[in-house]
């Protein structure tokens, strides 16, 4: 493996999972939290739950891209990872225009969380959720779909010719 496979892989891992992912999950997991909590006795049942996830992540794919982007460029430029040759199997089907890109972000970040959402909702049978519940798995599914719309910024940028 190649010096500039092995930086880019650990910027992956730490944007990915730290920055995108944990603090971002943690970041939605607070805002829910001071939104909902002069309701604490409120419940989420199964459509809330997935109507609210999937909005939310929407809006997070949506703004990562518009944001994330731009920050990835200048990381390359000043060298944090390098630009990769050949042809990523995921990048080559991304859009070039930042917009687009970031409404494509924010449908298959959406996409993602009704199938995981749904998966979990019906298949362990969970709702209704209590606010803090459902504080912590918002949480978690903006952790999870913010770390793969991070992964998709930086293997657009890292594979862009």
């Amino acid at each position: 493996m190649s010096n500039t496979e092995n930086n880019l892989k650990s910027y992956l891992l730490s944007k990915c999972i730290i920055g995108y992912g944990i603090i971002n999950g943690l970041i939605n997991a607070t805002i829910f939290y001071f939104m909902e909590k002069s309701t604490p006795d409120a419940l989420f049942y199964s459509g809330d739950i997935i109507k609210d996830l999937t909005f939310t992540t929407f809006l997070l794919g949506f703004l990562l891209a518009l944001i994330v982007m731009p920050l990835t460029v200048k990381d390359l430029e000043k060298g944090k990872f390098a630009s990769q040759e050949g042809v990523h199997k995921l990048e080559r089907y991304l859009p070039n225009h930042l917009f687009v890109f970031s409404i494509v972000l924010g449908l298959v970040t959406a996409i993602l969380t009704i199938i995981l959402s749904s998966i979990i909702v019906f298949l362990f049978n969970i709702a209704p959720l209590t606010v803090m519940q459902m504080m912590i798995f918002k949480g978690t599914i903006c952790a999870i779909c913010g770390g793969i719309a991070g992964y998709l910024c930086i293997i657009k940028v890292a594979y862009r010719k």
